[in-house]
């Protein structure tokens, strides 16, 4: 072993800290951190590491680079890396947001060699003690480790430590699936809350949008930027082959942008009856161009406001008696795919209602929403048992209802 390289071990009030000295190619002296004892570090791992460092100077003329700050480093990567990957533009939004709000505020004074599990760890923490949702700080972890992910390949840290974080649990959100029977009466209660405004009124126009986008939603599935991304140019309501709404373009984020992957691209064919609605709708609109967007406030023409077609939603769910949080494009979006993965629809007929590439993407959709498919396991029960076998109801109904109880002395 060349003159001077050794493994040292620190012993300290947390446990023993080990690090390797050795010389690079140019002769410099390097001091390099590796790890704690807590992290599985010990002397035979650092040794090897030693050993490993000491064939990439001699192999490969190693030598250790400058020490970067994080802040440094992570503006650098969010200049080259979306671009390299051609990420969309809410994406890079999404990065953007996290590492200037969050993760630069939290590493961007220490060098990138010096974000270990600790700080990592402790970074977890504190984003929980202040309200963060686990999914909300797992996506920080995500984007921290894309960034040190870059690092290490370009040699100026070791290895990725957010691989080693225990990552909080994320509960499963409760999905509400509205059944047919469900969608149906709350389009009904929507007719009289339409009614019930002015007519001529402002609020009486968005009440007759909102409810042809509750339509739109329960019957095609679109997400909600694709709603409100939604042209006249991209809907075939007079289609010798059928009615049908074709999924361009989203709007996200406050501008307009491609579907969130190929898969989104895509063309969703659609009842009579959603096409006679849209038909009717675009008659009432100010706004029936083909350029113009199937669903923009009909006053002022601009992009379809959430919020207020939430807080709609919420109005008519509640003249419905509908029990339980439904968020408005999410759940009406899975209860589209759910309802029509119960009433047959095939695997390749799902993946195109829901823009997914992968039909076992789908099916997970279906699984998280609790459906159960009570007609597949009647069928199933027949095939298995045949066109007669017994039900627990069919068992009840042949049982004497007043059987007599045997006693002592009964013959």
């Amino acid at each position: 072993m060349p003159e001077g390289a050794c493994v040292i071990r620190y012993a300290g009030k947390r446990g023993d800290t080990w690090f390797v000295k050795y010389r690079d190619a140019t002769g410099r002296q390097v001091k390099e951190w590796l790890g704690k004892a807590g992290e599985g570090w010990n002397r035979k791992r650092a040794e090897a590491e030693l050993r490993a460092r000491l064939v990439s100077v001699e192999r490969d003329g190693y030598r250790r680079p400058e020490p970067t700050r994080f802040e440094t480093f992570a503006r650098e990567w969010l200049d080259d890396y979306p671009t390299a990957r051609g990420l969309k533009r809410s994406t890079v939004e999404g990065y953007t947001a996290i590492v200037e709000t969050h993760l630069i505020p939290a590493f961007g004074a220490l060098k990138l060699a010096e974000i270990d599990l600790e700080r990592v760890e402790r970074y977890v923490a504190s984003k929980r003690r202040a309200g963060l949702k686990p999914r909300t700080v797992n996506r920080h972890l995500n984007v921290l480790s894309r960034v040190l992910t870059s690092a290490a390949k370009r040699g100026l840290v070791r290895g990725n430590v957010v691989s080693l974080v225990e990552r909080p649990d994320e509960q499963e959100v409760e999905w509400r699936i509205l059944d047919p029977t469900e969608v149906r009466e709350v389009e009904r209660k929507w007719r009289h809350h339409i009614a019930a405004a002015e007519k001529e009124s402002e609020e009486r126009a968005w009440r007759e949008t909102a409810r042809v986008v509750f339509l739109t939603v329960a019957e095609a599935g679109l997400r909600r930027g694709e709603v409100a991304g939604l042209r006249w140019r991209a809907v075939s309501l007079a289609d010798p082959d059928g009615a049908a709404v074709r999924v361009a373009e989203t709007f996200v984020r406050g501008a307009t942008t491609s579907p969130k992957s190929e898969a989104g691209r895509r063309t969703v064919p659609i009842s009579s009856h959603l096409a006679a609605e849209l038909f009717d709708h675009r008659g009432r609109s100010t706004y029936d161009g083909d350029d113009n967007l199937v669903f923009p406030s009909p006053h002022r023409g601009s992009p379809l406001n959430p919020k207020r077609y939430a807080e709609t939603l919420r109005d008519v769910l509640k003249l419905a008696k509908i029990n339980g949080y439904v968020r408005p494009f999410h759940d009406g979006r899975h209860s589209s795919i759910t309802n029509a993965a119960r009433h047959g629809r095939t695997d390749l007929a799902l993946m195109t209602l829901a823009g997914h590439s992968d039909s076992r993407v789908t099916r997970r959709y279906i699984h998280l929403a609790g459906e159960m498919f009570r007609d597949e396991a009647d069928r199933m029960g027949r095939a298995l048992w045949g066109e007669n076998g017994s039900s627990t109801k069919k068992r009840y109904q042949d049982a004497d209802p007043s059987p007599v109880l045997e006693t002592e002395g009964t013959a």
